[in-house]
């Protein structure tokens, strides 16, 4: 029955019956720094050490709501990622210290450099998206300032890819604050 809480649980985090309100943030803010800064810093931008963590770094967790559903981060908090170094949770803490601490980790905010994305859509992302892409013709990919995503679906194409196309997941190519940069500048670009 403990199994199926924890499900019920999720189910009514995402209806909104557990509110910011009703989740204990200082001691998710408590429980993030115990048990998730080692690999994610104090303020989710990555630790030296999480950094440093082969084949995948730890990821910067400020841009995860551009990545990670209310109900995804749960389940990845409770049971981990599976060929990632990201343990679960499950034994260590309880459903409602689980709540919690996805709940603080809602309330890391990212700041875009739209700069940034500018420059890393020129190098990464130009060639095939620009007008002015060397293959632009051959891959037949769409003009992105007229892209009618917003930028959760937009980011999330980007991290994994579109099926059907040359568009090839980059979740572990490229870092979430590239993303996210890059999905600030082309938001900001729209026409």
């Amino acid at each position: 029955m403990k199994k199926y809480a924890f499900f019920i649980l999720a189910v009514l985090l995402m209806l909104g019956a557990y509110t910011e309100a009703s989740a204990d943030m200082n001691n998710g803010a408590r429980l993030f720094k115990k048990h998730c800064a080692r690999c994610h810093g104090d303020d989710g931008t990555v630790s030296t050490y999480g950094k440093s963590i082969k084949p995948y770094p730890a990821r910067d967790l400020r841009t995860n709501r551009l990545f990670i559903a209310p109900a995804e981060l749960l389940t990845t908090i409770k049971y981990g990622l599976y060929g990632r170094e990201m343990k679960g949770w499950e034994d260590t803490l309880s459903d409602r210290e689980i709540v919690d601490v996805a709940r603080f980790v809602r309330t890391l905010k990212y700041e875009p450099n739209l700069e940034s994305g500018k420059k890393f859509f020129k190098a990464r992302c130009g060639s095939c998206h620009s007008n002015k892409g060397a293959v632009k013709k051959l891959f037949k990919a769409p003009d992105l300032d007229m892209s009618p995503l917003g930028a959760i679906a937009m980011a999330r194409v980007v991290r994994l890819g579109r099926h059907g196309t040359m568009m090839n997941p980059k979740r572990d190519l490229f870092r979430n604050a590239d993303i996210a940069n890059v999905v600030a500048y082309l938001q900001s670009i729209k026409k």
